[in-house]
């Protein structure tokens, strides 16, 4: 029972994506032609964004910061504890935790660096180009800068996932002799 449930499990985990988004859904919409932000239609968002992936798509996203994945590769590090400090349960859920964390303040972080640069967008397109241009220069750079931090945060849960399955199928070897 318990190599059946390890078996279905590692399957899952290996089905697991770790997609480089760039956080995509923090992205401020452009109206069609320009360069001008979308204003949003709620009075809590100023301007719209993208939007998240569907549900179905977030829950193979490792990367994602809307997503259960990271519950699934969890599910995966408990079957690997074995109550050891030094075994490689608590290292992976050390990395495991230590990535959530970070994954979820950066998605604050790239959403306010969103808004600052469509703000920007908006003073530099209503004719204060001159002094607005370095300011957009260094808003853009931003933005730039969260999406390479997420491209290095999605690397990291790849070689996460990918070293949880090598340990389960150690795991399972064990079990199954």
């Amino acid at each position: 029972m318990k190599l059946t449930h390890l078996s279905s499990l590692r399957e899952e985990i290996v089905a697991l994506g770790a997609v480089k988004c760039h956080m995509s859904h923090e992205r401020i919409l452009k109206a069609a032609g320009w360069m001008l932000p979308v204003v949003g239609r709620l009075p809590e968002a100023k301007y719209q964004r993208v939007g998240l992936c569907s549900q179905k798509t977030r829950a193979r996203r490792l990367g994602c910061s809307h997503t259960m994945a990271r519950i699934k590769l969890e599910s995966a590090i408990d079957e690997l504890e074995t109550g050891e400090k030094s075994g490689p349960g608590s290292f992976l859920r050390s990395e495991l935790n230590w990535l959530n964390n970070e994954i979820h303040l950066l998605d604050h972080r790239k959403g306010e660096a969103e808004t600052t640069l469509a703000r920007i967008l908006e003073e530099y397109s209503a004719g204060d180009g001159a002094s607005t241009a370095e300011r957009l220069r260094e808003a853009k750079a931003k933005v730039r800068e969260m999406e390479r931090l997420h491209d290095e945060y999605v690397d990291r849960i790849g070689v996460l996932r990918d070293t949880v399955v090598i340990e389960m199928d150690k795991l399972i070897e064990r079990l199954g002799s």
